[in-house]
């Protein structure tokens, strides 16, 4: 293999393509398979939602290209669920700096715009941090509670799709 992994950016760019399609595989063919890891609605939970679909995409597509090149596959494996688990809440934190420094977006576009330019730094921060946390040796303590938060998320974006308790982030904001 030519390459032991791929850059960090080439990741954040097939990132964003997964995210985009996974946003509107819903809209293009409604069904409960596409129901489960696509946006059926504009709130945040459910962009939380294909941020984590997206990025386990990901890391499935990437250990296909680099399989024979991973040299430690317990440090891949944890840091990658480890980034699948840390991806949606980074996104929440970036998306709300548009809030915080604009207030209000005044027309539609300005809106995708910036919702676009978020998951990208969004992407990279998960990104770096993911790179970081492989070249840590996971301890047992590490490796439960990071399989444990995966698992929880996985339920709650499956489970809550279907069943939305009440909470601002289920929310579809005004306008959509």
């Amino acid at each position: 293999m030519w390459f032991k992994s791929i850059p960090i950016w080439i990741k954040a760019i097939i990132l964003h393509i997964i995210f985009i399609l996974l946003h509107y595989l819903y809209d293009w063919f409604p069904n409960p398979v596409t129901t489960i890891c696509s946006g059926v609605n504009e709130s945040v939970f459910q962009h939380m939602k294909i941020g984590f679909f997206a990025y386990n995409l990901l890391t499935l597509i990437e250990f296909g290209v680099i399989f024979r090149a991973v040299q430690d596959r317990e440090r891949y494996f944890y840091s990658r669920l480890f980034a699948a688990t840390y991806l949606p809440l980074v996104m929440m934190v970036v998306y709300l700096i548009g809030p915080l420094v604009f207030n209000h977006f005044e027309s539609v576009v300005a809106e995708i715009i910036f919702a676009n330019v978020a998951l990208f730094i969004t992407s990279l921060i998960a990104l770096v941090v993911e790179k970081h946390v492989e070249k840590i040796k996971p301890d047992l303590g590490f490796k439960i509670l990071i399989v444990l938060l995966f698992f929880i998320s996985l339920a709650q974006f499956v489970l809550f799709t279907f069943d939305l308790p009440w909470f601002d982030i289920f929310a579809v904001p005004p306008g959509w």
